[in-house]
């Protein structure tokens, strides 16, 4: 399978058309703001959500009678076209419209701050207002705070970076500086659950690694700028509510599209990616398969980061091995389960033919000399099934084991009691692989599966 890099999944936005208070604009922005607080004429506040939208405006206008306010977002503004940037440049010079700063992505404000990424929301804030600045010339003094939630906490940030207003789309304009009777906004749609908890947490730990490598001797602005972008990406409120949907297909894709931003963030710097990351972010929230109370940690974790991400078929994610006092676990995450045979070659000393180098049951493959395999467990939905090798025939079956599903949460556990492999797991060299009913390889661990070949030659993964 080719790697490729995740790109921004379509966000869901919110445009609103309902009337609001507004008076004719001047140079004395704020000024005249304060005093339209209390007139009777009133416009409409319109977020715009795409350039066919803002088409729409150049073409039809909103109202004929009064001032209305938009709202462009700062990413969306920044990357528009020239043609519509001109054409944006010249209503905003025009004063027919009263042009609202925002934050730089559609992210709630509130929400970010209670998550403790305090500097972000700053940082959304004024990025928001460079933009503004970049385009108009000018600085923004009315804010719009996406789907209409602020703060008191969020007040006074804005207060420090210049705002004098805010508006909603329900015909409230009120001064920022005055303004005391903020009723605290429900934010339970995106925190509050384990799952959104721990997203929030992958979140903080990437914005660290950013802050590492900000400081470094590697630093590069263009990468980091990039990394930046697609964390900012991951703050949006859609991620958050489709964790907590009903609909599981949509949860368990949410879930993959979330993690693969997260590894554009390590990927954009050139950082390894964290090992959590490869296992859905619903597992970790309430079976957290990196800490067992009975097996401890893994003494061993490959993730498999060269994959696409394929929602309708069966991928390997990550493979893990974890060794108690009295058995060693084999952990297998998947994103989906047919009639796949997963493979689990087991190479104990790295010496050249010290073992079998083709794949067993007529699965088509093989590795190289210096990874040839002394045992091999291979594992379908209900049973695993150990193999020795054998150096006067076939490999031999020599054990046959239950096997923990844990569907729901893409696992699928093989516990072997240590008496059947001797030695230290962690020195072990590995090969795990999918086979199709056909005998095919559809994914491997570590590698790129080419499309054009149906027998390849798979070196051991091996800790390092």
């Amino acid at each position: 399978m080719k790697r490729v890099i995740f790109k921004n999944a379509t966000e869901l936005h919110r445009k609103s058309t309902e009337k609001d208070t507004s008076v004719k604009f001047c140079d004395n922005l704020w000024l005249i703001l304060f005093l339209f607080l209390t007139t009777s004429s009133y416009g409409s506040v319109v977020y715009i959500t795409n350039e066919e939208d803002l088409k729409n405006i150049f073409t039809l206008g909103v109202s004929t009678s009064t001032q209305d306010i938009l709202v462009i977002p700062p990413m969306l503004l920044k990357n528009l076209s020239d043609e519509n940037k001109a054409a944006v440049k010249k209503l905003y010079m025009g004063k027919k419209y009263i042009f609202a700063g925002t934050t730089y992505t559609e992210v709630i404000l509130p929400v970010l701050f209670n998550a403790k990424l305090n500097e972000d929301v700053k940082e959304q804030i004024e990025n928001g207002k460079k933009v503004y600045y970049e385009v108009f010339g000018e600085e923004a003094s009315v804010f719009y705070p996406y789907l209409d939630i602020i703060s008191e906490d969020i007040i006074k940030i804005l207060v420090q970076s210049g705002y004098s207003v805010f508006v909603t789309s329900f015909s409230v304009q009120k001064d920022l500086r005055s303004q005391t009777d903020i009723i605290p906004a429900d934010l339970s749609r995106w925190s509050g659950l384990p799952v959104q908890n721990l997203a929030w947490e992958y979140i903080k730990r990437a914005k660290l690694k950013l802050t590492e490598y900000a400081n470094s001797k590697f630093y590069d602005a263009e990468k980091f700028d990039a990394a930046k972008e697609e964390l900012y990406n991951l703050e949006k409120p859609i991620w958050f509510e489709n964790y907590k949907s009903c609909d599981e297909d949509k949860k368990k894709e949410n879930d993959l599209w979330f993690r693969a931003g997260l590894s554009n963030v390590y990927r954009a710097i050139g950082q390894d990616l964290p090992p959590e990351i490869s296992v859905p972010i619903y597992i970790s929230s309430s079976r957290n398969p990196l800490l067992d109370a009975t097996t401890s940690e893994y003494i061993l974790y490959f993730a498999d980061d060269t994959d696409n991400i394929f929602l309708s078929s069966c991928s390997l994610l990550a493979f893990g091995v974890k060794k108690s006092t009295i058995e060693i676990v084999f952990d297998i995450f998947i994103s989906s389960v047919s009639d796949e045979v997963i493979d689990i070659y087991i190479d104990l000393n790295k010496k050249n033919n010290a073992g079998s180098t083709s794949f067993i049951g007529g699965h088509n493959g093989f590795t190289d000399s210096l990874s040839a395999w002394e045992y091999a467990v291979s594992v379908s939905t209900n049973s695993a099934k150990l193999f020795r090798y054998n150096r006067t025939g076939p490999p031999v079956r020599v054990g046959f084991f239950a096997v923990n599903n844990f569907l729901d949460n893409n696992l699928i556990e093989v516990r072997i009691p240590e008496n059947y492999i001797l030695g230290n797991p962690k020195k072990w060299g590995y090969i795990v692989a999918g086979f199709l009913p056909s005998g095919d390889i559809f994914d491997i661990i570590g590698y790129d599966v080419p499309i054009s070949e149906t027998v390849i030659q798979v070196p051991a993964l091996r800790s390092k």
